[in-house]
């Protein structure tokens, strides 16, 4: 098994960090305004802790596993995931009403996930980072 790592760019945004922080740490928003027919066919299940569903065939889970305030939030792989992995988001407080965040993607994937998945997790970083800048209003950080 191989670490395998994606980083996202850091994006600057206008929300506060304790706003940020508080939708990041409750899985429960990222179910919130999912269409009810795609969470009844991935089989997404959320709490407050965890989201876990089935994608493209592969269950797959993260929890929360750690909370520093308006700071960071660490993911971890949860419920019956193909290989190990954590998220983790990082916040930073520019001034009360500007935060800048960035994610990183860790995962141990074997030979066959890394042929599989390898180049895939940072496209998916990217992507993640992009509609997270799009949907908050956000830019690059220069």
């Amino acid at each position: 098994m191989a670490n395998t790592q994606a980083k996202g760019r850091t994006v600057r945004i206008q929300q506060p960090a304790s706003q940020i922080f508080a939708i990041f740490s409750d899985l429960t928003n990222f179910t919130k305004s999912l269409p009810e027919d795609i969470g009844k066919k991935a089989n997404i299940v959320s709490t407050s802790d965890t989201l876990s569903g089935n994608v493209q065939g592969f269950d797959l889970g993260i929890k929360v596993a750690e909370r520093i305030p308006f700071s960071l939030i660490r993911y971890e792989q949860f419920g019956r995931s193909p290989f190990p992995f954590n998220f983790i988001m990082r916040i930073e407080s520019i001034s009360p009403m500007e935060s800048s965040f960035n994610l990183e993607l860790n995962a141990e994937l074997s030979g066959m996930f890394k042929m599989m998945l390898g180049g895939k997790l940072q496209e998916a970083v990217d992507k993640i980072t992009d509609e997270l800048e799009k949907g908050m209003g956000g830019s690059p950080l220069a």
